[in-house]
């Protein structure tokens, strides 16, 4: 008896380890490599982020990356003149290791970008006056970044988040795109709720009167004139609404006539 408790217990201990490195091997960030195209182009310069970690890259000449994630994270593509893309991890991302995501080109995100008059030349290729004074652009002589800080979650990168300095160069175009979508949107209400404007705009003895239409078929009327035209009549002047009112309240009566 004692010697099955002892082996039911080195069992339950082995079958509880077993679940214990699943769920870790899971729950493991995974690099992976990824593709960036549109098309057949393959895209340099995507910003590509991480957003259950907050960590990113970008993509490199050749249109690839490395990114570290795990099931379930969701990745977001992003870019001056393409259109934002969210790519969420499955498990055969995991098991190809690979991500091969495809842009397509959004013209309307082109912001103004003011250009430094100042040159930089190639110092190989180019001969100057001896004692001659070149201007050493500060960018080159700083480090590469270090790629792992970037994107690995595990190292714990510090400094300036790249993603955080997109997002604050951008925020004039996004802002500016808002505005214009919420524009639109009201555009579109109006249009909507442009027959019940004048359903209320004109009482009843104007519909009997002039157009000749039975009190009880105002509103069948309205929406007949809606089926015609009507809400495209939104932001035009009266006299233009009430002629195209005369001329469906004819068409109208003749055929319920």
């Amino acid at each position: 008896m004692k010697l099955r408790n002892n082996t039911s217990r080195i069992l339950f201990l082995i079958l509880t380890f077993i679940v214990f490195k699943t769920n870790a091997q899971e729950n493991k960030h995974l690099k992976l490599e990824g593709i960036v195209k549109f098309n057949s182009t393959l895209l340099p310069d995507i910003n590509i982020l991480n957003k259950a970690t907050s960590l990113g890259t970008s993509s490199n000449l050749n249109g690839t990356f490395t990114i570290y994630a795990k099931e379930g994270d969701s990745l977001l593509f992003s870019s001056l003149i393409y259109i934002n893309r969210i790519i969420k991890i499955s498990k055969t991302h995991l098991k190809s290791k690979k991500v091969i995501v495809y842009l397509e080109p959004d013209f309307n995100q082109l912001d103004e970008i003011m250009l430094d008059k100042k040159i930089l030349l190639n110092s190989i290729n180019i001969a100057v006056t001896k004692g001659t004074i070149l201007d050493n652009d500060k960018i080159i002589n700083n480090k590469a970044p270090n790629a792992r800080n970037l994107t690995d979650p595990n190292a714990h990168a510090g400094g300036l988040n790249p993603i955080a300095l997109f997002m604050m160069l951008t925020k004039k175009a996004r802002l500016r795109r808002k505005k214009k979508k919420a524009e639109i949107e009201k555009l579109e209400q109006q249009k909507r709720e442009f027959p019940n404007f004048i359903r209320n705009l004109y009482k009843d003895a104007f519909y009997i009167e002039w157009l000749q239409i039975p009190n009880d078929k105002i509103n069948l009327f309205l929406d007949y004139c809606e089926g015609n035209g009507l809400n495209e009549f939104y932001n035009k002047d009266e006299i233009i609404i009430k002629n195209f009112l005369v001329k469906q309240a004819k068409k109208f009566n003749s055929i319920n006539n």
